[in-house]
């Protein structure tokens, strides 16, 4: 298992936009908060932060959103509604988004009650 580096950094605003790039279909994030699991005993996925530039310029900008033809949007407020933590990880605009109840339960709850990253 890999340990997990955290920045330590105070939260984002709840009126931050966060962007995952790709399909929310419930069958792809269960494989990947499995895959994160199964790498740093966390279930979580990947999720970007609008920081200081524009939501357009950091999907121009982030490799790893490039590659998908369609991203989804959020705000850090709503994910934390939802019960969702942020983990400052990685570069600056990333953050890996997870929720206690992960740990607790099914291995992806959030999915199977139709919770959604998007708006």
């Amino acid at each position: 298992m890999k340990f997990l580096a955290l920045r330590n950094e105070a939260p984002p605003a709840d009126t931050v936009v966060v962007v995952r790039g790709g399909q929310m279909a419930s069958e792809f994030v269960r494989r990947t908060a499995r895959d994160a699991f199964d790498e740093t005993g966390v279930y979580s996925v990947s999720v970007f932060l609008a920081l200081d530039d524009p939501v357009a310029d950091l999907c121009r900008q982030e490799p790893y959103l490039l590659r998908y033809r369609q991203v989804r949007l959020s705000t850090v407020g709503r994910l934390h509604r939802a019960g969702f933590v942020l983990l400052a990880t990685l570069a600056t605009t990333r953050s890996d988004a997870w929720t206690r109840a992960l740990t607790h339960r099914s291995p992806i709850p959030v999915a199977s009650r139709g919770r959604r990253l998007e708006p």
